[in-house]
């Protein structure tokens, strides 16, 4: 019997920073979307996303990519 994954990632996988390409691989959108929701105007989501402003480039930690989506999950699912 194979063994049972868990949805919860490591520690390492979790803490990984990503680019803002590999965000948009992940949120399935394209890297200008993701620019967008990277902007303090913006004002479309009541969470915003949480953003590292690194010299070299956005930078986004998956743990805290993976809380906004659960945030804007449940609000979404308050609101239906």
């Amino acid at each position: 019997m194979a063994p049972v994954t868990t949805a919860t990632p490591s520690p390492a996988i979790a803490d990984e920073l990503l680019t803002v390409a590999e965000l948009a691989a992940i949120l399935k959108c394209k890297e200008s979307g993701v620019y967008n929701l990277t902007r303090k105007r913006s004002v479309r989501y009541a969470h915003e996303l949480p953003v590292i402003r690194a010299p070299f480039g956005l930078r986004f930690r998956r743990s805290d990519v993976m809380a906004w989506l659960d945030k804007l999950a449940q609000n979404g699912a308050r609101a239906a």
